[in-house]
């Protein structure tokens, strides 16, 4: 990647006519004033611009047509270093360690050493346990709240389950004391706990392959009511319900 950087400092324009189509690899320069690999999701030959996923970070952006080159051959070799997963709603996406702006993963089992970037921009409503919508008064805080448990710190990620190549995962803080007595401790549940999040009862597969965690969950999902944290502080409703 640095033979990459290097070759964008002394490159010339993109060839006359360059448009970037759906699909394409490409160089595109970031908001930061650097150029990174990119795929085209959509293009606009009349606004002369085009959205990319940065293939080796994950986040997205619009990208005029003067700041998008074609991808030279001996940058392709190399997949991209974003890898999808979900964290019980929040579709996260993980990049390699050696890539700037992430926190650090320890592997476990059925786990990788990853890194997530601070920006998670994309949920859903399709794990065990999904946070509160975008529309909520308590997304924001939900956000936040993910953020603070996560930011910073030496994390484990458990893979529970794949989805293709979308990975279903429980994050657990080594560091939390909760960990050593109890081994279905999780930010998952954490987030539950706090009424940040809710078990998403509609949308999993797997739900009977964990019934400890299932009960970890109907547990925190009780406290979160009896407490009257986050979703349930005018009520006992889930967003389900």
């Amino acid at each position: 990647m640095k033979d990459f950087a290097l070759h964008h400092k002394t490159a010339g324009p993109a060839p006359g006519g360059f448009s970037p189509r759906p699909g394409d690899l490409v160089s595109a320069k970031f908001s930061d004033g650097e150029w990174y690999r990119a795929k085209v999701r959509k293009s606009s030959s009349v606004k002369k611009e085009a959205q990319v996923t940065f293939i080796d970070y994950g986040n997205q952006d619009t990208v005029g047509f003067k700041d998008i080159r074609p991808l030279e051959d001996r940058f392709r070799k190399l997949p991209g270093q974003a890898h999808e997963a979900r964290l019980r709603s929040v579709t996260l996406v993980f990049t390699s360690p050696q890539f700037r702006d992430t926190l650090r993963l320890t592997a476990r089992s059925s786990s990788f050493a990853l890194g997530v970037p601070l920006y998670p921009d994309r949920w859903d409503h399709s794990s065990f346990v999904k946070l509160v919508a975008p529309e909520s008064d308590y997304f924001t805080d939900a956000e936040i709240r993910f953020r603070e448990l996560c930011e910073g710190r030496k994390l484990v990620a458990n893979v529970d389950y794949r989805e293709g190549p979308l990975l279903h995962l429980r994050l657990i803080d080594q560091e939390n004391p909760d960990v050593a007595n109890d081994p279905n401790a999780c930010i998952n549940a954490d987030l539950v706990t706090e009424g940040l999040a809710s078990i998403d009862r509609k949308g999993i597969k797997y739900m009977n392959a964990y019934p400890d965690v299932y009960k970890k969950l109907q547990g925190a999902v009780a406290e979160a009511k009896r407490k009257r944290y986050g979703m349930f502080e005018f009520g006992d409703v889930e967003e389900d319900e």
